[in-house]
């Protein structure tokens, strides 16, 4: 098993909808756009099985996240498991929390990696989505899209759609 730590910086662009506690307002209201930058990343790496990228390895991203002010605003953590590889295509089940100062939101989707095991590599595909599976405190019953755009320099824009 290695472990790695590498420290990169990434943009986030949040849509926030105000707090799902008023369903009678829900249908007049749009979401709300926050963007924050994540900072600080923390990148681990699990190579469980035989070297390289097979079935159960781990890779998982923890970074900081700032407001537009530069002021501390929450956190991301990413888990993603390596489920099947194919040659030089591995796919990945992508876990999302997004803990912000009034709850989390939460995410599960799929990426594919050519080695999940090498810090280097970033997702084959530049541009993901992932489905919202729910939250806590005031994004309880969560759902929606998070778009998420690799970008370079290990540098990436998440957009969270949060469903009315």
């Amino acid at each position: 098993m290695r472990g790695w730590k590498i420290t990169v910086g990434f943009s986030l662009a949040v849509a926030l909808a105000l707090p799902l506690a008023d369903p009678a307002h829900a249908a007049s209201r749009g979401p709300h756009v926050i963007t924050l930058t994540g900072v600080n990343a923390t990148l681990g790496i699990s190579d469980v099985n035989a070297k390289g990228p097979t079935p159960g390895d781990l890779r998982t991203l923890s970074l900081d996240l700032r407001n537009t002010r530069e002021q501390p605003a929450g956190r991301v953590d990413i888990v993603q498991t390596l489920t099947r590889q194919e040659g030089d295509i591995g796919t990945a089940v992508k876990q999302v929390v997004i803990s912000l100062p009034r709850g989390t939101i939460t995410g599960l989707g799929q990426t594919q990696f050519s080695d999940i095991t090498d810090p280097s590599s970033r997702p084959n595909d530049r541009s993901e989505r992932i489905a919202i599976t729910g939250g806590t405190g005031a994004y309880v019953g969560a759902r929606g899209t998070v778009n998420i755009v690799v970008l370079p320099d290990f540098t990436s824009r998440w957009i969270i759609s949060l469903a009315p």
